[in-house]
């Protein structure tokens, strides 16, 4: 029969650049997912992967430092998997690498089915941090965020203390459903060039700074307030000045902007740079799903993709 597993993509709503400065930021999981389906295999005691999202099928013993091969081991290094062998399927139904978290929700997909398959009886907690173990495979020095979303799905508060150097992390339940759009700008983004960009721009305006750091602390407390008591117009006008910031710091672009003023044009409710900027996602808001139709059409018509998605 075999086991499935989910884990889910992620979007930053506020705080992109802001939190590698302390301050809070907000992310949220997503409607869409990596899957994994897992099956014992009774003859064999290989982990094969067969990989449907990169056409690739291959056991960690062929290939063990392949980088899903060290994001398994690490998540399960401790684990007694009884020396069973395992065949682990995976498709998804959003892009890896457009920042979205696709390596946490893999390894949140991974751990959920194996650990239903061996009756290991993980809980979310423990799902959550296997998948941290994977993502600093993955990345190094990862925020907990990506992993985060894609263990519970839900919107996240995440605030790094530099004191403790240990990252806060609080669920925040949203009273209204987000009917968002994720459009990409065609651009690939670099998110140590653009981290790089905005540290030189920083040391080289020190007073700027300090004032759109003050005016992003105003946006994050309204921002929590609205989530919690539901006011999409008034979440979306804040989207629309955290993207005023965004530029300030330097991390948009003309296509971004493109993407920004056709879907105001069209009357959404906001629209801002997801993730590290310069190039990437564009995030847009709409208050209804037939608005999110319409501006995803006009906005394909100019030969962007698109992804069509919901916060709850």
């Amino acid at each position: 029969m075999g086991s499935s597993g989910k884990g889910f993509a992620k979007t930053i709503l506020f705080g992109e650049h802001f939190v590698v400065y302390g301050l809070p930021g907000i992310a949220a999981g997503l409607d869409k997912f990596v899957q994994a389906d897992v099956q014992t295999l009774k003859d064999s005691k290989e982990i094969i992967f067969d990989d449907k999202v990169f056409g690739e099928k291959f056991s960690i013993s062929e290939q063990p430092e392949h980088i899903k091969s060290q994001l398994f081991n690490a998540m399960f290094s401790k684990e007694d998997l009884n020396e069973k062998g395992l065949k682990i399927n995976i498709t998804a139904n959003f892009p890896h690498g457009a920042g979205l978290g696709y390596s946490a929700a893999l390894s949140v997909a991974i751990a959920r089915a194996v650990s239903t398959e061996l009756d290991l009886d993980l809980k979310d907690e423990e799902i959550n941090d296997l998948a941290f173990k994977a993502e600093k495979i993955a990345h190094g020095n990862p925020s907990g965020i990506d992993n985060a979303c894609a263990t519970y799905g839900t919107t996240i508060l995440f605030e790094k203390d530099f004191k403790t150097n240990e990252n806060k992390l609080k669920q925040l339940k949203n009273s209204a459903k987000l009917f968002c759009l994720l459009v990409d700008t065609g651009i690939k983004h670099n998110t140590k060039e653009a981290i790089k960009k905005v540290k030189e721009n920083k040391e080289s305006n020190p007073q700027e700074f300090e004032r759109i750091f003050s005016d992003y602390k105003k946006i994050i407390v309204k921002a929590k307030q609205e989530l919690k008591f539901g006011g999409i117009k008034e979440l979306g006008k804040l989207m629309n000045e955290n993207q005023e910031l965004l530029k300030k710091i330097g991390v948009s672009c003309k296509e971004a902007e493109d993407i920004i003023r056709t879907a105001t044009f069209e009357n959404c409710l906001g629209a801002k740079v997801t993730g590290a900027g310069c190039g990437g996602n564009v995030l847009i808001l709409c208050g209804i799903e037939k608005e999110l139709d319409k501006i995803a059409n006009i906005l394909q018509a100019k030969k962007y993709s698109i992804i069509k998605t919901k916060i709850s």
